[in-house]
């Protein structure tokens, strides 16, 4: 009986046996909407902000927005007028060698990428993306096409010569091409990105616990980070994601261990991951939690699809609407984490518990990757979900329940809860989780 009718920034239910209109909660069911919010007053809509930090400034993104990096370079290439000034002077400022595109290692003999005309003398302009499957020691540019769109094409290492696809490139090389050819490619177009959005050092970041909370900020060695996975490593997407994990540990000097299906151990080993047999999702991150008491050290849990770890700090919110709580949000100071100093800082928030409280073991993020709807609330909960896709488990005897196949991190936090009293949750750390976007499933 229910369909939805739009107004001019609002969502609303119209309930065809009533005659009566609702405003509908964003991810309730039509029915649940209608019944819960007969007495609320209308609200506009909440406003998409740009996350930004103190100076509420962001830099360009390297690609995937239309005010990014990649977008300037296709600007420059079609000849169109620019769209976005800052991404057009980022795009010019970083060296032609510094682009992903650029060849990762060259020959003695190698030709100049500077040169690159396709074979009607149309310029090529080394990119800013890489293909995951992309040989190291070959180039990747876009050239103008005659209609006056982009497209990607592709330099062998020691001759000046085009091709557009990637089976003309396993022709030329006489062999398929595969994720592990192109592997450490997207490591260096990982960092490129993450170079656009960089972290805060520790030393700001941590100004923001109590003297007696940073006396339990340990070092990067007495973790064991681990990533559970599976079937991830072969496929061109995985792979991207694969490396952004992998290289913001790299880069926060860890060395994260992959727990993996034995199906796809030799595929995870051959990016030069540190990758051991884990099994399905439960016994997999059972396997972490033993290996982690048995070494001693703090067992920090991701995916295998994380990246932008980031911390809010800021005023709660005068008024409990959704203006007031977007304009909390957006004068709140924005910190940009690497995944090592997040899990140092839920590990010294679990530890530095006051005298009396009772102290939890296990910590994490919010639930999402918005933390706009939290500055109302306390900036750390303990009696609240944390979510499996980044937790920080302090020693315990508590395992996962292996008979479950979903949802194995609500019953791990419940398990807590009941023997430590609490867990901790921080409202106001986020992080992005590519699956949560994903077509179908759970999430």
């Amino acid at each position: 009986h229910f369909g939805s009718n739009r107004t001019k920034g609002s969502t609303w239910i119209k309930s065809t046996a009533f005659g009566v209109k609702r405003r509908a909660i964003p991810g309730r069911c039509c029915r649940c909407a209608f019944y819960s919010m007969a007495k609320v007053a209308p609200m506009k809509s909440k406003k998409v902000l740009k996350l930004g930090g103190s100076s509420g400034a962001r830099a360009p993104r390297l690609t995937k927005s239309k005010d990014s990096i990649r977008k300037a370079l296709a600007n420059l290439v079609t000849g169109e007028k620019v769209s976005s000034a800052l991404a057009n002077a980022v795009m010019k400022a970083i060296p032609l060698t510094e682009r992903a595109g650029y060849a990762l290692s060259r020959p003695k003999n190698a030709v100049d990428p500077r040169k690159w005309e396709t074979i009607e003398h149309v310029k090529v302009h080394i990119d800013f993306c890489r293909r995951p499957w992309l040989p190291a020691d070959w180039c990747q540019g876009v050239k103008r096409t005659k209609g006056g769109n982009t497209y990607t094409v592709y330099q062998p290492p020691t001759e000046y010569r085009t091709l557009y696809h990637r089976w003309q490139i396993e022709d030329y090389l006489g062999r398929k091409l595969s994720t592990a050819d192109g592997f450490t490619g997207q490591l260096k177009l990982a960092r490129l990105a993450r170079e656009q959005q960089p972290w805060d050092s520790e030393a700001s970041f941590f100004k923001i616990l109590s003297a007696s909370e940073r006396a339990h900020v340990i070092a990067t060695d007495k973790f064991h980070f681990c990533i559970v996975s599976a079937r991830r490593a072969q496929t061109t997407e995985g792979a991207r994601d694969i490396s952004v994990v992998q290289s913001a540990f790299e880069d926060a000097g860890a060395t994260p261990t992959w727990y993996v299906d034995a199906a796809s151990l030799d595929d995870y080993r051959s990016l030069g991951l540190k990758a051991k047999v884990g099994g399905k999702l439960t016994p997999a991150r059972n396997m972490a939690l033993d290996d982690a008491k048995r070494m001693g050290k703090v067992c920090v849990q991701c995916s295998d699809d994380l990246s932008n770890w980031e911390y809010r700090v800021g005023e709660q919110a005068k008024e409990r609407t959704m203006d007031g709580l977007n304009a909390a949000h957006k004068i709140s100071r924005r910190f940009c984490l690497s995944p090592v100093m997040a899990a140092k800082f839920i590990l010294a928030k679990m530890r530095g518990a006051a005298d009396g409280e009772k102290k939890p073991r296990l910590g994490g993020g919010y639930i999402i990757g918005d933390c706009s709807r939290t500055w109302a609330s306390d900036e750390f909960s303990h009696r609240h979900f944390v979510l499996g896709d980044f937790l920080v488990a302090d020693s315990s005897p508590l395992r996962f329940d292996e008979k479950l196949t979903l949802k194995e991190d609500y019953d791990f936090v419940c398990s807590h809860i009941e023997k430590y009293g609490s867990g901790i949750r921080g409202n106001r750390l986020t992080f992005t989780a590519k699956h949560y976007s994903n077509n179908g499933g759970g999430a």
